[in-house]
């Protein structure tokens, strides 16, 4: 691995966009290019450089790497901004595989730039330690139907010091006509958890077995019907016919009361991060929402024309003052898009009837839908759900229903979790049906 040639070239680079910068002036944030006088650099990526997601030549279990961006290299409908972000901003992450050295990951080492353009002058630059993810922050949103670059240098390190080695840099396209998209739920060390809850779990019938791909979280009651989770990382007898865990479950006894807390800790600021700061378990704090009238159920029977309303939805925020059920097909069309997210907030309860289905189209991912419950949340007899639950209170899952998507209860109140033969699976999970990502 060539650390020293790797460096030199990034700093050539990190030179060449310093003086960029200086030509620019100080007025070009965001997407919203400045007068640009004679002489303007054109950016231009490092030669070289891999996508998110491929293997540097030099890769290694102590080499960083780039595992995931946002928007995805290739995306051809990316939002202009994001919701929450001042100015009307777009936040742009990078999530990297090992702890990094936040002091590495700045202006000079994250950059964004139009295609043929200079490069834009971001607000903030900024690195999170808890999900190794760094994030460039706009000033202003990003124009529409513009393609960009963005480019994280090789010569970021690891807490330990090592380089990444390889410079990483991915293209992608805005939508034609501007929006903004809600900001990511942040689960922080919550996120390999498929099942959480604080008032233990039971197990109704034990044949056929629930199925659970990823982690568990039972804290502080660390039950299963009602008998102490005892073995090292499992569920123990729990009735006799324990589910089938592709993980392990934490309780305050494995690995320690520390981790079981710092989990729980992370669940309620995912919940708190699309409440209002007055707290639970009122939903609605994200701007622009759409509202679902009181007493308006989604979906419609199997088959039925999807029309845009009740059974069919784009991307967005939606939002029930009193509660959410789903009593046949729901569609969400993500339009193209796959960053798209769909957040539904009910101030009370979520349901699913009797054989309801959540249907995800036009690249849609399970991953990026969202569901805040004030409540509890139940999953009727052989429903099929999609997207992640953050329940204030229970879930409760009836015989033969299944999930893509964490359901993670008990975020301020005693919950507890009810399964009855089923299937969850962390979206991505390497032991998740193919389709559920």
């Amino acid at each position: 691995m060539n650390i020293s040639g790797n460096y030199s070239r990034g700093l050539k680079w990190s030179m060449a966009l310093a003086m960029s910068a200086i030509v620019i002036g100080c007025g070009g944030g965001g997407g919203r290019d400045p007068i640009l006088g004679a002489g303007v650099a054109v950016f231009t990526p490092p030669a070289g450089a891999i996508v998110p997601g491929a293997v540097c030549s030099s890769a290694g279990p102590t080499i960083p790497t780039i595992t995931l961006s946002d928007p995805t290299s290739g995306n051809q409908f990316a939002t202009t901004g994001t919701t929450g972000v001042a100015g009307g901003g777009k936040l742009i992450t990078a999530t990297f595989s090992l702890a990094m050295n936040a002091a590495t990951i700045n202006t000079a080492s994250f950059v964004l730039a139009p295609t043929g353009g200079a490069a834009l002058v971001p607000a903030s630059v900024s690195y999170n330690a808890v999900n190794r993810v760094a994030t460039l922050t706009t000033s202003s949103a990003l124009l529409a139907d513009t393609s960009y670059t963005a480019v994280v240098l090789g010569t970021v390190t690891s807490a330990t010091g090592t380089a990444m080695g390889c410079d990483y840099a991915w293209s992608f396209k805005t939508a034609a006509v501007a929006a903004a998209s809600p900001s990511a739920v942040n689960l922080g060390l919550a996120a390999p958890f498929a099942i959480a809850a604080t008032a233990g779990v039971t197990n109704t019938l034990t044949v056929p077995i629930t199925h659970i791909n990823g982690n568990v979280v039972l804290n502080p009651t660390a039950t299963c019907n009602a008998v102490m989770v005892d073995n090292v990382g499992g569920f123990g007898l729990c009735g006799g016919s324990p589910p089938t865990i592709n993980g392990i479950v934490v309780t305050p006894t494995f690995p320690d009361t520390t981790t079981a807390n710092a989990v729980q800790a992370d669940l309620r600021a995912a919940f708190l991060s699309i409440t209002p700061p007055a707290g639970p378990p009122a939903a609605g704090s994200l701007g622009g929402a759409t509202n679902i009238p009181a007493g308006t159920t989604l979906g419609e029977p199997t088959g039925a024309a999807m029309v845009q309303g009740d059974n069919l939805f784009a991307p967005g925020v939606y939002q029930s003052t009193t509660s959410i059920l789903v009593t046949g097909d729901l569609t969400l069309d993500a339009q193209g898009n796959p960053d798209a997210s769909f957040i539904f907030q009910s101030s009370s309860t979520v349901g699913a009837a009797t054989g309801a289905r959540i249907l995800l189209i036009n690249g849609a991912k399970a991953s990026n839908v969202w569901w805040q419950v004030g409540t509890s949340a139940t999953l009727g007899t052989n429903s099929t759900w999609q997207g992640n639950i953050l329940a204030s209170a229970d879930i409760t899952m009836v015989t033969g229903a299944s999930s893509c998507g964490r359901l993670l209860a008990g975020a301020f109140t005693a919950g507890a979790f009810v399964f009855d033969s089923n299937t969850v699976s962390v979206p991505g999970h390497a032991s998740a049906p193919a389709t559920c990502r």
